[in-house]
């Protein structure tokens, strides 16, 4: 530990040396005059830069340039100058040695790109200077390297979903699964990474590496940059995609932003069908606090842990009577504590869906001797969404797959997205600032799941699931960023940060019940459903905290005056990075013993014997009938039995309890840590004026460790022992080669090749069990897991014609050795290094303005991309074997890996009215879902989820001169969502409906 803190605190204060030595000297200045005057345009748009700042040295005089990039500068005493020209969204620029005579007016123009993210990366900025005249759709825009941006708040206007989820899915090659987990280029989350402002974020997921994407609400993001080629100053992982969240920054003015929207979803809004149960709901800012765990219950020995019925004698006639006593009290208690808590759900009616955001900032110049930016912003909303279709379950028989169950299926979600920005900004002058940023949100989901069907096995058998899973995901962020040039120092670039980070996913009292009912009238009673994954009633609290400190310094040194002046040139880029990760994990499972028979269910409901105890068809409404789930909470309370013992007292038989979990862990412990010190090095330089090289390596040690608590009970299955550690160690060197080469005016061809790494997670290298509540599968980590390497080969052109116009066709192929795959082993999942795995593919992207084609389609435009991936998976002997076993292809694709999506978005925008409006379709290609193996005896399919499309509307009009209204349709077509059984076999087909939003934005 000694070596991460030395290292941690050497590069903060190298950081802090650096800039109190950062700004440059001011210089006198002569009375005689001259002047100065020229453009500013975009490098790749060729279109004039406005609001870019001018400032001159010596002198410290400084102007803005007008709406067309313009700028004008007199009264200058003759002299030689250098000028640096800054804008938001845009790489600082500078150009030396500019001479002002007495009486005359110099001309010069500049060249600005795009803002650079470390090296090749970028964030773009919308390009029109008046915002209520933006189309609300902005993507795609590629300028430095294989990259695109994209600007969530722009298409949150154009339909998307209130988080980034539903804006990067409009990327060419970019997948959302299961509406958190991105994929790029047919690569998973471990192959991707997602920062905010350049820093590490820790996961806030227990089975993911990457961070979820859907607690990100659009109102506080500035940009999304999503870079496909890795480079030495990104991290390792940087395979697939490097997503670069930008908040909202600091303003060239004051503004204040307002909006405020309601939806109706076809589904939900108003139907009295939203699934939910009492209690549930996400609460205004979360509602963990309400179903933490009894007190009596925190204790691992409190509660019973075994089978067997609670039998004792009252009076106590030995010790063993006692501790039965004892536990039998506890449980007693611990019913009491729940008895408000529904094991089952039932209906209720959805309000519409609200989203309210307000975000604002200002300046103030002179102050500390510089220019003070603050920005702050808060954001709010609520969604409800109901899905409804059919769920089936299949083994594998006679070579084929065999349906073993088939449920109609109902799930209500409630979703709370909330956040909050407050950003400070010391701006020295143009080329030397520190900015403080504190960014929180919360992400709070409560999902009610209902499904029923009859047994195909067993006649007059009615198969009934329940489940009740609330999760709440918190991140909060706090970073200290600086950047500065030294002129006298040969104008040397150095920017630095550092981060502390905080996330947690709390999943508090998450339930399940899985029953079956007899519709035999003569047995008139709930049996066992002979679920393959037990218990069949079950509690569970889980929680996870991690932490993340991150610490960068950068330097671009210029090594020539192309260079100097902001331009290509000649320069060397190196820097560190160091990244500390903590995770904190634990669950404690719980489960009901005991099935209530029908005598037991009708004494509890008042019921005379023989009344039916359920009326078909099945609902979970409570104001239509009552199922098993419904009634657990009030059967526990009165389940007990007395029966003279006849030693003078009482033979105490508690016949239905909760205790700690023996069909599964009673407790899932582990705490862990990652480090990951990294530095790199790049050099670019011109072999000519149309031909660009960049070479250079980056290397990085990691070191990750699990320390695993295994804890049972005296009736677990599974035994307590001591605490395990489990280590992973590792240095890599990881090189690159970039280069771009202007082949004619405005067409370039790009080319890279890099070397990535995977890394596990903190769970797949543990030896530990850990369950998923709503499955049951069981998941053990494998210490032998390694990380893989990646080799990476990109080849793009791309043609410029005008500005707003582009046409690019890339190729990719990645071959990774020891891809990390799940695979089934019978009883539980593991992660196995597979042999080897290829990916390649292309993308087409194509943006245009259609007015440039005929008068009458002047305000239209155009843009659409497409990119198909094929992958295969060399698979080891042990998964080999598996899958011959089960009758499975031996040749299959990387898992959640799309065959293709397709974008297209046709927007039309009218000035002078103040009108815009947009089409946006999106189409996700079909996909291995699961990977199907060997559970227990039963052999298990591969699971495919079919293309899916989506259409979304927009339409904005403005109505005052701060005030535009707005409407939107999403999921227009309403589309089934498919996934099935190899073989054809449905595992889910369910739609969630069309949602219409209104609403009402200010600016001011």
């Amino acid at each position: 530990m000694n070596f991460e803190r030395n290292s941690f605190f050497f590069l903060c204060l190298t950081a802090a040396g650096f800039c109190l030595c950062c700004c440059p000297p001011a210089r006198a200045q002569d009375s005689l005059r001259g002047g100065l005057r020229g453009s500013v345009k975009d490098a790749d748009f060729y279109v004039g830069v406005p609001e870019v700042v001018i400032s001159l040295e010596p002198g410290g005089q400084s102007v803005r340039t007008d709406k067309d990039g313009r700028f004008f500068v007199n009264d200058l005493a003759p002299g030689v100058y250098r000028l640096a020209a800054t804008a938001e969204g845009y790489i600082r620029t500078s150009q030396n040695g500019v001479v002002v005579s007495a009486g005359s007016v110099r001309e010069v123009d500049l060249d600005m790109t795009a803002e650079v993210v470390e090296l090749d990366e970028f964030s773009v900025q919308d390009l029109i200077t008046d915002e209520s005249n933006v189309v609300p759709l902005s993507i795609g825009a590629s300028l430095q390297s294989f990259a695109s941006a994209i600007s969530p708040e722009l298409l949150k206007s154009a339909g998307s979903s209130g988080d980034i989820g539903g804006a990067l899915k409009r990327l060419a090659s970019t997948a959302v699964v299961d509406s958190r987990y991105v994929v790029v280029r047919g690569l998973s989350d471990r192959y991707n990474v997602v920062v905010l402002n350049g820093a590490r974020l820790p996961s806030s997921d227990p089975d993911k590496r990457a961070v979820n994407i859907d607690i990100f609400p659009t109102g506080l993001i500035e940009t999304v940059v999503s870079s496909k080629t890795a480079v030495p100053s990104m991290p390792g992982e940087s395979t697939g995609g490097y997503l670069n969240i930008i908040t909202k920054r600091i303003p060239k003015e004051p503004f204040l932003n307002i909006s405020m929207s309601y939806g109706y979803n076809t589904l939900s809004t108003g139907s009295g069908q939203f699934l939910s149960y009492k209690g549930g709901g996400t609460g205004f800012l979360g509602d963990a606090g309400s179903r933490e765990m009894p007190s009596i219950m925190q204790d691992i020995n409190a509660m019973p842990n075994s089978s067997a019925a609670l039998t004792f004698n009252d009076p106590a006639l030995s010790p063993a009577d006692i501790e039965a006593a004892r536990l039998s009290a506890n449980s007693r208690a611990a019913a009491i504590a729940l008895r408000d808590r529904a094991m089952g759900t039932s209906y209720k009616d959805a309000p519409m869906d609200f989203s309210f955001s307000a975000i604002g900032g200002t300046r103030f110049e002179d102050f500390m001797g510089g220019t003070l930016g603050l920005i702050g912003g808060f954001t709010y909303g609520k969604k409800y969404t109901a899905e409804v279709g059919e769920r089936g379950f299949a083994n594998i028989g006679a070579g084929v797959a065999q349906p073993t169950q088939q449920f109609d299926f109902q799930r209500g979600t409630e979703s709370l997205l909330a956040g909050a920005l407050l950003s400070a900004s010391l701006e020295f002058n143009p080329e030397n600032s520190v900015t403080l940023t504190w960014f929180a949100n919360l992400s709070a989901q409560d999902d009610a799941i209902f499904a029923f069907g009859p047994s195909l096995t067993l006649t007059e058998l009615m198969i009934f699931r329940e489940f009740m899973f609330y999760t709440e995901r918190r991140l909060q962020t706090l970073q200290l960023t600086g950047e500065h040039v030294m002129p006298g120092m040969s104008d040397i670039k150095m920017d630095w940060l550092i981060a502390y980070s905080m996330s947690s996913q709390n999943q508090p009292d998450l339930r399940k019940a899985n029953y079956a009912f007899s519709t035999d009238p003569s047995i008139n009673a709930y049996v066992g459903p002979g679920d393959p994954a037990p218990p069949d009633f079950e509690r569970t609290w889980r929680r996870l905290d991690d932490t993340n400190y991150n610490v960068a310094l950068n330097f671009e040194i210029p090594l020539d005056e192309e260079a100097k002046n902001g331009g290509g040139g000649t320069k060397f880029k190196f820097g560190g990075n160091f990244d500390h990760s903590t995770r904190d994990y634990k669950t404690d499972n719980f489960e009901y013993v005991g099935l209530p028979d029908g005598l037991l269910v009708a004494n509890f409901l008042g019921l005379a014997p023989g009344t039916p105890l359920l009326t078909l068809p099945p609902s979970p409404d409570d104001r239509r009938m009552l199922t098993l789930g419904d009634l657990l909470g009030g059967i526990d309370l009165v389940d007990q039995t007395r029966d003279p013992n006849g030693l003078g007292g009482d033979l105490v038989r508690d016949n239905f309890f909760l205790a700690r979990a023996f069909n599964i862990p009673a407790r899932e412990v582990y705490n862990a840590y990652q480090t990951i010190p990294a530095a790199y090095g790049s050099f670019t330089f011109n072999l000519n004026k149309k031909f660009e090289t960049t070479v250079g390596a980056r290397v990085e040690a990691t070191r990750m460790t699990v320390s695993v608590e295994r804890i049972g009970d005296g009736g677990s299955n599974f035994a307590s022992g001591k605490s395990d550690n489990f280590e992973l160690n590792r240095t890599d060197l990881l090189p690159s080669m970039s280069n771009r080469w202007e082949i004619a005016d405005k067409m370039s061809i790009r080319s890279s090749v890099s070397r990535t790494v995977a890394r596990p997670t903190f769970k797949e290298i543990a030896l530990v069990f850990s369950r998923d509540p709503e499955t049951g599968n069981f998941f053990v980590g494998n210490p032998a897991l390694q990380m893989s390497s990646i080799m990476n080969y990109d080849l793009r052109w791309e043609y410029n014609p005008a500005p707003g116009d582009q046409f690019a066709i890339s190729l990719f192929a990645k071959s990774i050795d020891k891809p990390i795959e799940f695979v089934n082993l019978g009883v539980f999942n593991t992660a196995e290094n597979e042999e080897r795995a290829v990916v390649y593919g292309f993308e087409i992207e194509m943006y245009k303005d259609l007015g440039r084609l005929m008068e009458t389609l002047e305000g239209f435009s155009f843009g659409l991309n497409y990119g198909f991936v094929f992958s295969k998976v060399e698979l080891s002997q042990n998964s080999r074997e598996i899958r011959e076993r089960a009758g499975l292809s031996l040749d299959r694709p990387l898992q959640g890996q799309p065959d293709y999506t397709f974008n297209a978005n046709l927007t039309h925008e009218i000035k002078d009215w103040g009108l815009t409006s947009a089409i946006l379709l999106n189409v996700t290609g079909p996909l291995l879902y699961t990977v199907g193996g060997q559970f227990e005896s039963n052999l298990t399919p591969d699971i495919y989820q079919r293309p899916f499309t989506s259409l979304d509307m927009a339409f904005s009009k403005q109505i005052t001169e701060h005030w535009s209204f707005n409407l939107r349709v999403s999921n227009l077509l309403n589309q089934p969502r498919e996934r099935y059984f190899e073989g054809g076999l449905p595992f889910a087909v369910t739609q969630t409906g069309t949602t219409y939003t209104m609403g009402m934005t200010g600016k001011w």
